[in-house]
């Protein structure tokens, strides 16, 4: 067993001693117990965790304590407890929306150990300058591993750790972006596994909203190549509220960026997944709420097409997502101020909507986004209404007319026509609903009633 007799020694000494104290508890507390064997050396485990207790508050209240030769000691004691290989997850499948995360055994001296560094860290005494020499590109890189710990209390530390050394060493600045760059990229398109994405996302927000300005290319390129990617991974909703404040941190530092975060979200829209969607409306709206006019005009268009494919949606909770944009007064202006461009793009999709939707909420909802759209811009209502009635009578007499013609013709003209064409059709008249089949017959049979 390791000597670890300066455990039991107090710092409770004279002024002049402390220094010389201080630093061989620092080296004794370098020594690492095993804590998956919950039984053994239970004494000095306790020792150890009462000593690092003693140096928190040592370093907290103590003046004059941070000389030069206490940071290489102090690094080292660090380095010593928490760089480590993290253990493997307990399922070979660990899905953190699902499964337990695996808790780091050893956390009552851990907790410690990152407690005092950040202390050391903040001190009124803490010099940059000499700490430099130990708090290097090495040390940042395997503090960005542990990053990928399953267990949330260790990853919280990291992250206030990874921001003081941001805040403190200005030579450190562009690699620690380099690094994170670097993660989320392996993570988008290698492993789509790393447990610390929202917590490197949250330091990035704090980052981002420090950025001078005009903003570097290569903080643009970031946003373009890393951040509007990040929306792909099956794992978006453990993240996505730390990923849409850095996006609209961006575009509230540069306006002009709007149109290609935009168009990147259009790109990179979920086809298959609703819970995505409704993230991503979300983070719309958001947008939207900190856009200019004049960048609403560039991206009007393709967005309210996306809008009105969401509105048209089966699942209820996306339609009724995109129709929540007619609540937010700031959106409806940007609408009222260009209705006469969304009206048009919006207008067939609503009405359908108003006659056909299986949930009654969302047709309450639709409603009202119509009369909206018929107090702002009356006399364009009017005409796309006659227009989609006149059009869609249209397209139920030709299909009727077709749909009879077929049920009316010999057999010899039947059997004449390709069985791929023949199936095709009769799937045609499947999936035609009741309603509209009989919208049809009554056009053919009563066509002075029908409207």
């Amino acid at each position: 067993m390791t000597d670890l007799h300066f455990l039991f020694c107090s710092l409770d000494v004279p002024s002049s001693e402390q220094p010389e104290l201080f630093l061989k508890k620092l080296q004794q507390c370098c020594v690492i117990f095993d804590f998956m064997d919950t039984l053994s050396d239970l004494k000095m485990k306790e020792y150890k965790r009462s000593t690092l207790n003693e140096l928190v508050d040592y370093i907290t209240i103590s003046r004059g304590c941070l000389t030069e030769q206490t940071y290489p000691e102090v690094v080292r004691m660090v380095s010593c407890n928490i760089f480590r290989t993290l253990p493997p997850s307990d399922s070979n499948e660990f899905d953190p929306e699902e499964d337990e995360p695996t808790l780091e055994a050893s956390w009552p001296h851990l907790q410690l150990v990152y407690e005092f560094f950040i202390r050391f860290l903040e001190s009124q005494e803490f010099q940059p300058s000499i700490a430099k020499k130990y708090i290097d590109q090495k040390f940042v890189l395997q503090l960005l591993e542990l990053f990928d710990s399953e267990d949330p209390r260790e990853r919280d530390y990291l992250k206030t750790v990874l921001h003081r050394i941001y805040g403190k060493f200005l030579g450190l600045r562009a690699f620690i972006r380099k690094q994170i760059n670097n993660i989320f990229l392996r993570f988008v398109y290698e492993t789509e596994h790393f447990n610390g994405v929202a917590e490197l996302l949250e330091i990035l927000g704090s980052i981002i909203n420090g950025f001078a300005l005009p903003l570097k290319a290569e903080h643009k390129q970031f946003l373009v190549k890393v951040l509007i990617p990040l929306h792909t991974v099956r794992s978006l909703s453990l993240f996505h509220a730390q990923l849409a404040y850095c996006i609209v941190q961006f575009l509230e530092k540069d306006p002009s960026l709007t149109e290609p975060v935009i168009r990147g979200l259009m790109k990179f829209w979920p086809k298959t997944c609703s819970q995505k969607e409704v993230m991503f409306l979300g983070e719309l709206e958001e947008i939207l709420d900190v856009i200019e006019p004049s960048q609403f005009v560039k991206i009007q268009e393709p967005l309210f097409k996306q809008i009105a494919k969401c509105v048209s949606s089966p699942h209820f909770q996306v339609a009724e997502r995109a129709l929540y944009y007619w609540n937010n007064e700031y959106i409806m202006s940007l609408i009222e101020e260009n209705s006469n461009v969304i009206l048009p793009i919006m207008f067939s999709s609503l009405y359908r909507i108003s006659k056909e939707h299986w949930n009654p909420a969302i047709v309450a909802l639709v409603y009202n986004v119509l009369k909206a759209f018929m107090e702002m811009n009356s006399t364009m209502f009017d005409e796309l209404t006659a227009t989609y009635k006149s059009d869609r009578q249209r397209l139920i007499f030709t299909n009727s007319t077709i749909i009879l013609g077929f049920y009316s013709a010999p057999t010899e003209f039947l059997s004449g026509i390709p069985s791929c064409l023949l199936s095709f059709h009769f799937r045609l008249l499947g999936s035609l609903n009741f309603g509209l089949f009989f919208e049809m017959l009554s056009s053919l049979f009563f066509p002075f009633s029908y409207r």
